[in-house]
């Protein structure tokens, strides 16, 4: 017993020193690596609380955002505040929906892509309905939740494939999920199998820890598999079909919606570091570089028959992406902006 009782303690202890050490690498890292990103690309985080913090949770869309008031970035009623279009007629608006690229991930209120397109030529008002990590179904979720404030004539833009691809191909989502129904699906093991829950809470914990973090990052950096890799579907090409297929089937949805409305629907494959034909400085996650492989060809081939396909995945000639995933710069999104906007003009 008293042996059993050291050798617990003695790995207490060693996981301790680990935890810390790790923790004091990645710190370092954060303060020395980071801060020239954000300095860069005039990086803005929320202050003072992590993204996660200020999700709650909703049914039929997984999560929306709480209402925010800071300096550079404020949501109120679920909607990312916007820039006045000082041309809007008081009646037209676009209406921007799309993942945390569309919300404005990194960049201030002013300077998101709704916000860009509220300063170009037109009378409409752009209305931000972007949300941190949705997907095209959750965003028709959402689109169904605002038909009613909907006028003839108002421009409708889907700005999908990021989180589509790289969510869905994780076989625990599913490829019609999100996270949250992972999660939802965690908390059901749990209350069917407690023993099992409680390991895997203890291994998801060892997951989120700076140990693992920094081994995962050394192991990567040497080559080896990344843990990400063993939950990854969409390297069967009929799972990522049924991926790409349920993005092009909810636009398709919008489209009908925005029809019934007479309004017009735009649905855009969004650009990422892994659709560029310039080289991207930023490190390279293998699961976003795979799913993007895997999955936007097939969507780029079963949207080809919607009206309101555009495929914006080469609309970059040099790089704006300050992460691996697939957030710009405010040059970025300005650049996003004005091609949207001459786009939905020209199909009048």
């Amino acid at each position: 017993m008293k042996k059993f009782s050291f050798f617990i303690i003695t790995v207490s202890i060693i996981a301790i020193i680990f935890e810390i050490a790790s923790f004091t690498v990645l710190k370092v890292y954060k303060m020395v690596y980071v801060p020239k990103i954000e300095k860069k690309y005039e990086k803005i985080n929320l202050e003072n609380e992590s993204r996660r913090d200020y999700h709650q949770y909703h049914a039929f869309y997984g999560w929306k955002k709480k209402n925010i008031s800071s300096k550079n970035i404020n949501v109120k009623n679920s909607l990312r505040v916007t820039t006045q279009n000082l041309k809007w007629d008081s009646k037209s608006k676009i209406w921007f929906f799309g993942g945390s690229t569309m919300w404005g991930s990194g960049v201030a209120d002013n300077k998101t892509i709704p916000s860009y397109a509220a300063k170009l030529d037109h009378r409409f008002q752009p209305v931000n309905v972007g949300e941190d990590g949705y997907n095209a179904g959750q965003s028709l979720n959402r689109l169904i939740e605002n038909i009613d404030q909907i006028n003839e004539g108002d421009h409708i833009i889907f700005f999908d494939g990021v989180n589509d691809a790289y969510s869905k191909c994780n076989i625990n989502n599913g490829p019609n999920g999100t996270e949250q129904v992972r999660h939802i699906r965690k908390l059901i093991e749990k209350d069917k199998h407690p023993f099992k829950g409680l390991l895997t809470n203890v291994v998801f914990k060892f997951t989120e820890s700076n140990t693992f973090k920094l081994y995962n990052g050394i192991k990567k950096k040497l080559g080896f598999k990344d843990n990400e890799l063993n939950t990854y579907g969409c390297k069967n090409s009929e799972y990522a079909f049924e991926v790409a297929n349920s993005t092009v089937r909810h636009w398709k949805i919008g489209e009908i919606i925005s029809k019934n409305k007479k309004a017009n629907f735009h649905c855009i494959l969004q650009p990422n570091p892994y659709t560029a034909d310039f080289k991207v400085p930023h490190a390279t996650r293998k699961l976003y570089q795979n799913a993007t492989k895997d999955v936007y060809p097939i969507i780029k081939n079963l949207a080809k028959s919607l009206d309101c396909f555009s495929d914006f995945t080469k609309i970059f000639t040099e790089d704006f992406y300050f992460d691996e995933c697939c957030h710009v710069s405010d040059l970025g999104n300005k650049i996003l902006a004005r091609e949207i906007v001459n786009k939905i003009f020209i199909k009048e």
